[in-house]
């Protein structure tokens, strides 16, 4: 069976689960994060089997058809309150969110707030942030999920139709979108750790499950079915390069370095590019898809990362058994940010995964405009216009621990970080990404997910 039928399959089992009775009760919505991948969309499925079958139950990527950037989730609300007239409450959170929804509906009914959730606070400004200094000010955990009442949605849209601001960019969705209810409704998020919970306790009226392990019993996707291009540039060789061998970068794995210039002509790791940018790197990107899809024919799957961005190999690799179901369709695998209501582009800082038949897609149909071009930016841009989805993975960030909340980040496996200033680079290897043989072992020998 291909991954198309699968795919049909589980969206009607997904809606059979949701539509099998005639008696809805319209006032309590519940809208779950999801993505139009079939690895994200078996998660959804089994979340939809702890919901009862009379609360209407919706997922953000049945709006990517008419909504460029539906994921946002605040561009969602206009349909769902026309949708769902008699709408009280809605309930924002990700596949892996439980919930004690007798409890929750109690609660709904008895408190006086209108937007509540589990709070989450950053230790310092912050690039990702757009280095606000509002540090007081919580933001949702979505893994824990967020009530939103028909009051504050309806504030928002009233006041969002005659916002001005130009949006750029779309960087953190649950900080960016608690920013816009601020500004727009001056209603602050109830930070409720007690009621919406991380970890399960008696008296919670949600918790988190836990993340994606990724642990798809795979035997067919090896590190040598992997190649890895890495940017760089002659005055971090004797810098940069040095950190990655001392963290991930090993001999067994098969990778090369692209700059613009070599000391030691005979080192076979390094290619030359020969042009070399202060910044975009776009030609230097467009080398590396070029170079693995005419040179590296026995591999399926490409990695691009900086000369700055910490991996774990062990855990990219159980990401790519889980995500790259066919090799037949092209997927792109990234941290995604968005460029305004335009399009969505996966993050270059934090490493980019193709695999072959994205890779051929992508260099038969799109060019740089110039070679300084920002290549993650206008890999976007081309993977929107080619109409081939990028599946956003949280556990890919463009910036350095620190940029992140605490309370966030200790849920979460991370899988990579970037940039090296003023860190410990092998303190943060250790601390986040390092995993050793028997944990290696253990997630091999864990339940497959799907």
């Amino acid at each position: 069976m291909n991954t198309k039928s699968i795919l049909i399959i589980l969206f009607g089992a997904v809606f059979l689960s949701i539509s099998s009775t005639n008696v809805v009760t319209n006032e309590f919505v519940i809208l779950i994060i999801s993505q139009p991948h079939i690895y994200i969309l078996s998660q959804v499925h089994n979340a939809s089997t702890f919901i009862p079958a009379h609360i209407p139950l919706l997922f953000t990527h049945s709006y990517a058809s008419s909504l460029s950037n539906w994921y946002a989730i605040y561009p969602i609300f206009s349909s769902i309150l026309h949708q769902y007239h008699q709408l009280k409450w809605l309930f924002i959170c990700e596949s892996q969110t439980r919930f004690n929804l007798t409890e929750l509906l109690a609660f709904t009914k008895q408190t006086n707030d209108s937007y509540i959730g589990h709070g989450l606070y950053d230790s310092e400004p912050s690039i990702i942030h757009h280095y606000s200094f509002s540090l007081d000010n919580p933001y949702p955990d979505f893994s824990s999920g967020v009530l939103l009442s028909r009051h504050v949605l309806s504030l928002f849209l009233d006041r969002f139709s005659s916002y001005t601001k130009t949006i750029d960019f779309i960087i953190d969705i649950k900080y960016e979108l608690n920013q816009l209810i601020n500004e727009l409704t001056n209603i602050k998020l109830i930070d409720r750790p007690d009621l919406f919970c991380i970890k399960y306790k008696n008296n919670c009226l949600t918790w988190y499950d836990g993340q994606y392990d990724y642990s798809c019993k795979r035997n067919d996707i090896q590190l040598d079915n992997i190649y890895i291009g890495i940017k760089t540039f002659v005055n971090y060789h004797e810098t940069r390069i040095k950190f990655l061998k001392k963290t991930w970068l090993n001999e067994q794995l098969h990778y090369n370095f692209f700059t613009n210039e070599i000391h030691n002509e005979t080192n076979r790791r390094f290619i030359v590019t020969k042009e070399n940018t202060e910044r975009g790197h776009c030609h230097k990107t467009f080398t590396i898809l070029n170079y693995f899809y005419k040179n590296k024919e026995n591999f399926q799957y490409l990695i691009i990362a900086d000369d700055d961005t910490l991996l774990s190999i062990q855990r990219i690799l159980r990401l790519i058994r889980c995500f790259m179901l066919s090799n037949d369709l092209p997927i792109v695998l990234g941290e995604r940010y968005g460029y305004g209501n335009y399009y969505s582009y996966p993050t270059g800082g934090s490493g980019i995964v193709f695999n072959r038949q994205a890779v051929q897609q992508i260099i038969s149909n799109c060019q740089c405009p110039s070679p300084d071009t920002p290549d993650d930016m206008f890999l976007g841009l081309c993977l929107h216009s080619i109409q081939v989805p990028l599946t956003h993975i949280p556990e890919l960030h463009q910036a350095q621990p620190n940029a992140y909340s605490k309370d966030w980040l200790e849920h979460q496996q991370a899988i990579s970080f970037h940039k090296f200033e003023g860190i410990n680079v092998e303190e943060v290897y250790q601390t986040y990404l390092h995993e050793n043989s028997s944990e290696e072992k253990h997630f091999h020998l864990r339940k497959d997910e799907f």
